[in-house]
């Protein structure tokens, strides 16, 4: 039985379907559903000028980690509205700072979930293909069952 699912999203196209998938699950289920953004700690300092631009009109202040902070925020409120769409209704957000897959890997064993759902592809295509891509290297780790979304 499905308790309890975690699914990590970046924004991209693959991982909002994700986001569908892992709450059309829950929502069967009548499990918990974890949406996870995860920073990668070399980004924060290297905020874009179209980024700080944002960060001023929205009036956010503080650090620029503050700031990816709150933008993240932002992406787990839509997640969350799209899954809550789907069906979901027990549903926690989550923003975790570190190396991804690791991560999403971390939170899923503290958590104690029954399964993971990743798009399989993200926004960092040119890493994905260098170094192999997240959604590979959180199959390699996890101990339970990943479900990739095309």
């Amino acid at each position: 039985m499905i308790e309890k699912l975690l699914v990590a999203v970046d924004g991209s196209g693959h991982s909002l379907k994700a986001v569908e998938y892992a709450a059309t699950i829950a929502a069967a289920c009548k499990a918990k559903l974890l949406i996870l953004t995860v920073l990668k700690p070399r980004q924060v300092p290297k905020v874009s000028d179209a980024l700080r631009k944002y960060a001023e009109l929205e009036h956010i202040e503080g650090t620029d980690y503050e700031a990816m902070k709150l933008l993240s925020s932002d992406l787990l409120a839509h997640a969350e509205g799209v899954a809550r769409e789907k069906g979901a209704t027990d549903v926690e957000k989550l923003v975790e700072s570190g190396p991804v897959a690791r991560t999403v890997v971390d939170i899923a064993r503290r958590k104690k979930v029954d399964i993971i759902v990743l798009g399989s592809r993200g926004l960092g295509n040119i890493e994905a293909t260098l170094r192999g891509g997240v959604s590979h290297r959180v199959e390699l780790l996890s101990k339970c069952p990943v479900l990739t979304v095309k």
